[in-house]
């Protein structure tokens, strides 16, 4: 009998093979994402923005953090865009 090349010829295990290795490459860019944000949060003052930051962190929308705090989504997007300026300072 013959020897096998190798590799696989099942085509449903090598997407299988092919979509773990980008969904892995993608967390890791997250990881990469989320820890500069992490060094950063010394940087961010104020309750409000601390609060909206650990929210956002938390993976919370924006319409939910409005509810939670009582205001409006637009003041949120404010308060993120400050936080955002405290941040690049």
């Amino acid at each position: 009998m013959p020897k096998a090349s190798g590799g696989t010829s099942d085509p449903v295990f090598t997407e299988v093979q092919r979509r773990v290795y980008s969904l892995n490459y993608r967390i890791k860019e997250y990881e990469q994402k989320i820890a500069e944000v992490q060094k950063l949060i010394p940087l961010v003052q104020g309750d409000r923005e601390i609060e909206v930051l650990h929210r956002l962190l938390d993976g919370d929308s924006m319409r939910a953090i409005g509810k939670h705090m009582n205001l409006s989504s637009t003041t949120i997007f404010r308060v993120r865009n400050n936080i955002l300026k405290q941040m690049v300072k």
